[in-house]
């Protein structure tokens, strides 16, 4: 019985730590983050650049700072933002592959322009790396064409209809989210 109070108190002892990493672990993930619909979009066979859009929810609040695809898929990711009237960075800052981007971030186009940037409507339509997307407690943000997107840049191959993407996404209070983007036409 004496041996039996020692493996008792281990057990609780790991019980309690177990509980207190749990409950440390829910509050990392407790900004509420739920992101849904992640779609990619199909590239041409020659592309060099894709893109990843989704809608973001949060709860409490939260920052979207970083997003990452295995590298068999592509050779940097960023979050990017379309912008109008010459806002865009340079073409190197932007894309370093050089294809450019028309307003609804067609991925790879035969007959891209050599710059970043597009007429719209008489205004300049280009692209610019940010450094996160806020999203307000309780609200919504949408990473769509002509806005927010994720951008995958020096593809390693097509990416066609159909594909799915595996994305990290790291959220300044919730960590790191896992998601998989499956490319289809929109």
């Amino acid at each position: 019985m004496k041996k039996l109070v020692p493996l008792a108190t281990v057990v609780l002892a790991l019980g309690i730590f177990v509980a207190a990493c749990g409950s440390d672990d829910s509050d990392s993930g407790s900004s509420g983050v739920e992101v849904t619909d992640v779609w990619a979009r199909p590239t041409t066979p020659t592309a060099d650049a894709g893109a990843i859009y989704m809608t973001i929810n949060s709860k409490d609040g939260d920052s979207l700072t970083a997003a990452k695809v295995p590298s068999s898929i592509a050779g940097m990711t960023q979050i990017h933002e379309t912008t109008t009237d010459g806002e865009a960075t340079s073409s190197e800052d932007s894309m370093e592959s050089g294809d450019s981007m028309s307003s609804d971030d067609s991925m790879g186009s035969d007959d891209s322009m050599d710059s970043d940037h597009s007429m719209e409507g008489g205004s300049m339509m280009g692209m610019k790396e940010v450094s996160q997307i806020d999203i307000p407690a309780g609200e919504t943000v949408t990473l769509e064409p002509g806005g927010f997107h994720i951008m995958l840049l020096d593809l390693k191959g097509q990416i066609k209809a159909g594909d799915t993407i595996p994305v990290t996404l790291t959220f300044e209070k919730a960590g790191t989210v896992e998601v998989d983007a499956t490319a289809q036409d929109q």
